[in-house]
């Protein structure tokens, strides 16, 4: 039997040694800690010495952690505002569109805190938001006898109805109504004026023309802002709320960072990881499905 021999082509070749850097940092700084988090998830580690292997207990103890189950309640309530997080810029861009006077500075004012940053508006937020702070002092001038009770940020429902609304609304009006009016350009205006003819009002085109059009767009839009909530909420989180009242703004990804840095459970912190990473790789096959079915259309 003759043995068939398998031979690279020169571009093969090329390719491979193009790619070869790429493929080296994606292994040391991706594909090793990701591996090495699996391994530390089953150890007992605080960071320095050697890890004490303690197979599955790390993950019974995550399962019967207070912390954990808050941390996945405060996500089911951040992925509720995301539809809103994402309708609202939508609705925003297309009067933007439509050629609102000034529009250019509406965008620009949109946009503000989106380059701000989650950390700065967190710490600004925090001081507004306070017992002291400046909407307490509204209210006690005002004549309100209760002004030290309106404290968006120490009861447990308002703490984390005000986050999600910041992070996931606010926060991200700005950038999502530059995503989608630049979707909208690329729809074709001859659509808007053959419906104009057919009689169709202004909310008749955002229906069946503006939205079917830029589909894709609002998909992929709707993914990021998954990404954003399970993965990108730590400075938002750390400088409002601190993961308070108790534990009612945890998130896995603030919870990682907790028992990693400030109680040292490395071991433990990477069970808390374990599962973090298995939410994102699934966010991450959506993406990748939203990705090749926009290809193909």
């Amino acid at each position: 039997m003759k043995r068939t021999r398998f031979r690279m082509t020169q571009d093969a070749k090329d390719a491979l040694v193009l790619l070869s850097p790429l493929l080296v940092l994606t292994g040391v700084f991706l594909v090793f800690p990701v591996a090495s988090n699996f391994y530390y998830s089953l150890t007992k580690w605080k960071g320095l010495g050697t890890p004490v292997f303690i197979g599955l207990e790390n993950y019974r103890q995550l399962f019967q952690d207070t912390r954990f189950y808050s941390s996945l309640k405060s996500l089911g309530t951040l992925v509720l505002y995301i539809p809103l997080g994402v309708f609202l810029p939508l609705v925003i861009a297309n009067i933007l569109r439509t050629g609102l006077h000034g529009w250019k500075a509406y965008r620009a004012l949109l946009y503000l805190p989106n380059i701000i940053g989650p950390v700065i508006l967190g710490t600004i937020f925090s001081v507004i938001l306070s017992q002291v702070g400046p909407i307490t002092e509204i209210l006690k001038s005002l004549g309100y006898a209760n002004a030290n009770e309106f404290y968006m940020l120490g009861k447990s429902t308002s703490a984390i109805n005000t986050l999600s609304f910041l992070f996931v609304v606010w926060m991200r009006v700005g950038f999502g109504c530059i995503y989608f009016l630049a979707a909208m350009s690329t729809i074709d205006e001859s659509l808007y004026d053959a419906a104009k003819i057919d009689g169709t009002n202004k909310f008749q085109d955002f229906i069946h023309i503006t939205i079917p059009g830029i589909r894709f767009s609002i998909e992929f839009f709707t993914v990021l802002a998954f990404i954003e909530v399970f993965a990108r909420m730590y400075g938002m989180i750390f400088t409002l709320t601190g993961g308070g009242p108790g534990y009612a703004t945890y998130t896995l990804e603030f919870g990682v960072y907790m028992l990693s840095f400030s109680a040292y459970q490395k071991g433990y912190a990477s069970a808390w990881a374990v599962i973090l990473f298995f939410f994102c790789a699934i966010i991450a096959l959506v993406q990748i499905r939203l990705i090749r079915k926009g290809e193909q259309s």
